[in-house]
């Protein structure tokens, strides 16, 4: 938003929130529509790489609804880089690196005991179809 001038700042804005937070595929490529049409005189630089990065959000939607806030937060890789950090901040100096891997190591499988019982919500509510298999 700061290559937008400030008088048109809250319609870009608005325009991109058609983007992604659209509910399906087809509004958001509807969305990317107008935003070209919309802006693509007036920012072609922005608009240009909304239309190139728009595989990635495109990909998002194909999942279910249900799921995919814990595929577009990065809460639980932040949280596991913060508990690494900490846990290797207590230790001044490290031996050499077999330590440290010994540490990521260890930190690691800890989290995946605290976290591997964890049922996340909207994961009961779908159906697993053949394209989510592990066959």
């Amino acid at each position: 938003m700061n290559k937008a001038r400030k008088k048109d700042r809250e319609a870009l804005a608005a325009d991109l929130k058609e983007i992604y937070r659209a509910e399906r595929e087809e509004e958001a490529k509807e969305g990317l529509r107008k935003l070209r049409e919309r802006w693509g005189g007036i920012y072609p630089k922005i608009v240009a790489r909304w239309e190139t990065k728009a595989y990635a959000l495109l990909a998002f939607l194909r999942h279910p609804k249900p799921i995919r806030r814990y595929l577009y937060t990065t809460n639980q890789l932040e949280r596991l880089s913060k508990e690494v950090k900490r846990r290797a901040k207590v230790v001044e100096v490290f031996c050499g690196e077999g330590a440290v891997e010994k540490l990521l190591y260890l930190v690691l499988s800890h989290l995946d005991e605290a976290w591997g019982g964890r049922r996340l919500r909207g994961f009961a509510e779908i159906e697993m179809d053949t394209s989510f298999s592990r066959e």
